[in-house]
């Protein structure tokens, strides 16, 4: 008995009358599922491949199985009106296959033959969710014992509101989209915070290796254990009753023991941006009232040696981790050692584990402020942990799955997807504190035979440049996704020819925990030959098992048809519990619709027909010229087609009393200005979107996440048009 059974909103179905049921296609086993769920007896639509199986046909005959061919025939159409028309229920899943990712694909449009101009009937849909990673699903047997596991299989079915009259395949995919975000809140609302899930993990699998990192440490599950329980000792003695600490760390295995340590004393972690100013930093400190901020001496000398100088701003509060670590006394080795090998799990969290509960804030991030002063953005342990299983169930690891941690940890996507994720789910990560450091990073990947990397646009083109950085250094990669800014065409294309790799966008904010969509690769089925599509180029894929992205009006937020732009708006459970002691600024962003939190997102977008989102830009980077919304990352886009990546360039929106509003260029280039001008006239586009005045700069001013400081570049744009 492996499995609980849970049926939501039975109240949704009609006692009599005919019934259509559409939903996703997550197993084999779906029709029992649903059968189970449904008081009333349903006829299934079965696609015809599996309904021929020989050693299937006599069972589907006995339950009257509907099949139906790849293009939904006209019999078969008809077969189902009959029913409907008879007042039975019949029950067809729209994809028209099982699942290959646990997200939910294209719905056919067949279902909408079977529905025009029917009388009296109502379609409900449905989400079945807790099958995906079964054994009677296309998940890595890997995958399915990493699920297995976490205890009993938790089986969510949920019927939604019932719609009356026609519905098209575009809507219907959405209404069960919005299911599924009520079925993972359920879900989710049974689940212990983080930690509990690193330890059932590392437990599970005492000598797996855990963390590696650059400058050498390599750790199993066992030593990360014994790491972290140990420095909880210590911690308990030096922290006193601070509920936020500042962490000043790399991405290194001391940065995720630091991270994991403070969780499981119930504090709560705030990694400190060190690419900021020092006055930037000494604001967020005294946002969050932080008064302790653990870091290393080593770390510091070489932030220092980069021209960041933080010793001042940590100077009266800094723990450093040379001192803590000699105050680490023998015994207390031996005896974590012991307790990590020995104890069981009970015990440890007993002795170990404070008192949290999900909502409690598992994080506290500041944005890196490309627009305005540092936010304090508090993720609880809900919204990381429902961001860490969505995306685990995307990537569907394998048995030798290796995790790149390359992303600075004060960036939720370093922070989320490179550290807690690996250390939650069980997956080797290999750490390597410099992103930019390209043969490091490529040396760490060979090393140790890394199969997923995480990275960001500007991150992968230093890769595609760097000589050190040889193509098969990549070799057991399988799988490339970038995310934290746009995806520039000509680095997706560059990173293609050199190491043979595809890169995957994906999409989400900092306020999101951070991913809240993402491309993945196209599966052709063995059997049929029929290809099925998850990516799509120049869009940021499809929204995350359990999220809703909507398109509204920016200014009555009502949902837009599909295919026009409007403003993104994310909902799920990974959306931030809200702004640090700032509920003004929370309530601007965060929309609550039929009982469901929204994220505004500031970024102007569409969802086309097959639920593949597509970013035009950001509501801020518009330019308004003579009455024209222009938007500035098209304008960089055309602007790429003549410089090469030896020029660094960024446009922006002056204010200028003839037109409202002008373009300048701000161009790092080793070119004189008349060449690049030459270059700029011999460009094929309208003249309003081309820059009215460019200037030669040293450095375009960035941010650490390895994004281009907007409001830098706008500022140093007005002191030089002055």
């Amino acid at each position: 008995a492996n499995y609980r059974f849970h049926v939501d909103g039975l109240k949704n179905l009609p006692q009599s009358g005919g019934v259509l049921l559409l939903g996703n296609h997550i197993s084999w086993i779906d029709w029992l599922v649903l059968q189970a769920a449904s008081p009333r007896a349903i006829k299934f639509v079965m696609y015809r491949p599996i309904y021929n199986k020989w050693y299937l046909t006599w069972f589907f005959r006995i339950f009257k199985v509907i099949p139906i061919g790849g293009g939904a025939s006209r019999e078969s159409i008809e077969t189902i009106r009959e029913y409907l028309a008879r007042g039975e229920v019949v029950a067809l899943f729209p994809e028209g296959h099982i699942s290959y990712n646990g997200q939910i694909n294209e719905f056919q449009k067949g279902f909408e033959h079977v529905l025009k101009d029917l009388e009296n009937v109502t379609t409900v849909p449905f989400y079945l969710r807790g099958l995906w990673g079964s054994s009677f699903s296309r998940a890595d047997s890997f995958y399915k014992n990493l699920t297995k596991r976490q205890g009993k299989r938790e089986i969510l079915v949920a019927f939604g509101k019932p719609i009356h009259g026609f519905i098209d395949a575009t809507a219907m995919k959405q209404k069960v989209l919005e299911l599924s975000f009520s079925v993972w809140e359920k879900v989710m609302s049974k689940r212990k915070p983080l930690m509990h899930h690193w330890l059932n993990s590392a437990k599970s699998n005492l000598f797996k290796e855990a963390v590696v990192d650059a400058q050498g440490t390599k750790l199993n599950n066992l030593k990360f254990i014994a790491a972290v329980l140990m420095f909880v000792k210590i911690l308990k003695a030096a922290l006193g009753n601070e509920k936020n600490v500042g962490v000043l760390l790399p991405s290194s295995s001391i940065g995720a023991i630091i991270n994991m340590a403070l969780m499981v004393m119930g504090k709560v972690p705030v990694n400190l941006n060190y690419t900021l100013s020092p006055e930037v930093m000494e604001k967020a400190l005294k946002k969050a009232n932080i008064s302790q901020v653990i870091t290393s001496e080593k770390f510091l000398d070489k932030l220092n040696a980069k021209g960041f100088d933080f010793s001042q701003v940590v100077a009266d509060k800094a723990l450093f981790m040379e001192k803590l670590g000699k105050s680490i006394t023998k015994a207390n080795k031996v005896r974590s050692f012991l307790t990590a090998f020995l104890a069981p799990q009970w015990w440890i969290k007993l002795r170990y584990f404070a008192e949290v509960s999900l909502e409690d804030n598992a994080t506290i991030l500041f944005s890196s402020g490309s627009e305005g002063d540092p936010k304090g953005i508090e993720l609880s342990h809900k919204n990381l942990l429902t961001n860490i299983k969505q995306i685990g169930e995307l990537l569907n690891f394998h048995k030798d799955d290796v995790i790149l941690n390359s992303l600075p940890i004060f960036h939720s996507f370093g922070l989320t997807v490179t550290t807690l994720l690996p250390l939650c789910e069980g997956i080797k990560m290999v750490s390597v504190a410099d992103p930019t450091d390209g043969a490091t990073v490529g040396k760490m990947c060979a090393r140790h035979r890394v199969s997923i990397l995480f990275g960001t646009s500007t991150f992968f083109r230093l890769y595609v440049r760097n000589k050190k950085f040889h193509p098969l250094m990549l070799q057991n990669v399988r799988m490339v996704i970038a995310g934290a800014e746009k995806l520039k065409a000509d680095v997706k294309e560059a990173f293609k020819l050199k190491f043979g790799l595809e890169i995957y966008e994906g999409y989400g904010a900092t306020e999101t925990a951070p991913v809240a969509s993402v491309n993945m690769p196209n599966l052709l089925d063995p059997e049929t030959l029929q290809e099925f599509t998850f990516n799509q180029a120049g869009s940021v894929g499809m929204p995350l098992p359990g999220t809703i992205i909507k398109i509204v009006d920016l200014e009555s937020l009502q949902e837009l048809p599909v295919g026009e732009d409007g403003l993104i708006l994310i909902g799920g459970g990974q959306v931030m519990k809200g702004y640090l002691n700032a509920p003004e600024k929370t309530a601007e962003v965060i929309v609550e619709i039929d009982g469901v939190r929204y994220y505004k997102t500031g970024d102007k977008g569409h969802i086309d027909h097959n639920g593949f989102i597509t970013i035009v830009d950001r509501y801020s980077r518009f330019a308004k010229v003579g009455g024209e919304m222009i938007s500035l990352g098209s304008v960089e886009e055309k602007l790429s087609q003549v410089f090469d990546e030896e020029n660094q360039f960024v446009a922006v929106a002056v204010s200028d009393d003839k037109k409202g509003e002008s373009i300048v260029l701000l161009i790092k280039s080793a070119l004189s200005l008349d060449e690049i001008n030459e270059r700029i006239k011999g460009l094929n586009v309208p003249p309003i979107m081309l820059p009215s005045q460019i200037f030669l700069v040293d450095e375009i001013p960035m941010l650490g996440s390895g994004k281009v400081d907007f409001k830098g570049a706008k500022n140093l744009a007005m002191s030089l048009v002055k």
